[in-house]
């Protein structure tokens, strides 16, 4: 198990279901394991320890593969290592809680339909453009 931050690590950011079952890699270059570093380090654990509860990590690095797999879109933010998936007893709380605090990121967007429940967070270094979106049929 490889920590980068106090309640996060390169395992729970690179684990893949899709990728276990097919028996496929999911294993991010050297790049991308920078990429998931900064976004631990400057996103997940700061906003971890505002909001004080539990985060899981449903979705972090995706090989093309993984990604096309799971229906995620060609250009991914996924698989560049800048983007996480997060599931948490209130995921609108977090990403409410996201836009007060300041902190940099890419995007937040929220997934509430019922059945998925996530925020997903990116992060990209130097050029984060703090944008807040919500998944169809979610409202603000």
């Amino acid at each position: 198990m490889s920590r980068i931050t106090k309640n996060f690590t390169l395992d729970e950011l690179t684990h893949s279901n899709t990728a276990k079952a097919r028996k496929i890699p999911n294993q991010p270059g050297k790049v991308e394991k920078e990429n998931l570093v900064k976004l631990a380090i400057g996103l997940l654990q700061p906003l971890r320890d505002l909001y004080g509860k539990p985060m899981v990590v449903n979705s972090g690095y995706r090989s093309p593969e993984v990604n096309k797999l799971v229906g995620g879109v060609p250009a991914s933010q996924h698989t560049k290592g800048q983007a996480a998936d997060i599931s948490c007893q209130s995921p609108r709380e977090l990403q409410k809680l996201l836009i007060k605090s300041g902190l940099p990121f890419d995007q937040a967007i929220l997934y509430d339909d019922g059945r998925n429940n996530f925020l997903h967070l990116s992060f990209n270094e130097g050029k984060n453009r703090k944008q807040v979106l919500y998944s169809k049929g979610t409202r603000p």
